[in-house]
């Protein structure tokens, strides 16, 4: 079946509400990295004119995925998939995000997970007229269990390497580089195009999986994984990352 995708662009007023403009002056936010979700990407005139009329300044990018600047994916949660240089990092004093709902902004908080200095993330709901603030308690639970996994992925014999063949998301080549990495280990390939976390049960000699597909699946559904998930590129670094976290 053939498949067409559309950017869906709100066609409502995107502003800072009141509540975020009274954060950004009781914090005294100076700079800002300003993203938002596709739908709200070509709308961000007037944002961006409330935050210049209070002497903000805008630092911004175009993240490794994204068709436009300023947007950003769920999957941008890596400490470099913004595209931003640890110059612009040190500059700003928080994220703004623009859209509805938290998926897309703990992208901006998972990638700061081993980050020495968190910044925090605001979020300006354009549609519920809301702000709310994502910190980094608000992933410590996941990081707790990241970390636990780490070490049993480390200690595991039988591991099982999720493979999804969906366009942009199948990375069956990059995943055979464990085999070379941990020797001691044996590797499982497990393919389809829609994974289904019940059908994971029926393979009980697998001891963690090391999930290959969307990377939210290593950190949001941990708890759908009885044995334990990490994504690709947290195994191959499983040691240094343990180090950090």
């Amino acid at each position: 079946m053939k498949v067409l995708f559309l950017d869906a662009p709100y066609t409502g007023t995107v502003e800072l509400c009141p509540e975020t403009l009274q954060y950004f002056q009781e914090k005294n936010i100076k700079t800002v990295a300003l993203y938002a979700s596709v739908q709200f990407c070509n709308n961000l005139e007037r944002v961006k004119q409330q935050l210049q009329e209070r002497n903000i300044t805008i630092v911004s990018s175009q993240a490794k995925r994204t068709d436009v600047p300023q947007q950003i994916l769920g999957c941008d949660n890596y400490h470099n998939s913004l595209n931003l240089s640890a110059e612009q990092l040190q500059q700003i004093d928080a994220f703004l995000y623009i859209g509805d709902g938290k998926f897309h902004p703990l992208a901006l908080a998972y990638g700061q997970k081993d980050a020495k200095l968190f910044k925090e993330i605001i979020c300006n709901d354009s549609i519920g007229k809301r702000f709310f603030i994502i910190t980094k308690k608000d992933i410590q639970d996941t990081l707790n269990r990241q970390r636990g996994t780490l070490l049993k992925f480390l200690s595991a014999k039988n591991i099982g390497v999720i493979i999804t063949i969906k366009p942009g998301q199948e990375h069956l080549q990059p995943s055979l580089a464990l085999e070379k990495k941990y020797s001691d280990k044996k590797f499982y390939y497990f393919i389809d195009n829609t994974i289904s976390f019940d059908q994971l049960e029926n393979f009980p000699f697998v001891d963690v999986w090391v999930n290959t597909a969307c990377p939210r699946i290593g950190l949001d559904d941990q708890e759908q994984f009885r044995k334990g998930v990490l994504n690709l590129n947290e195994a191959l670094g499983a040691e240094e990352l343990l180090q950090r976290l």
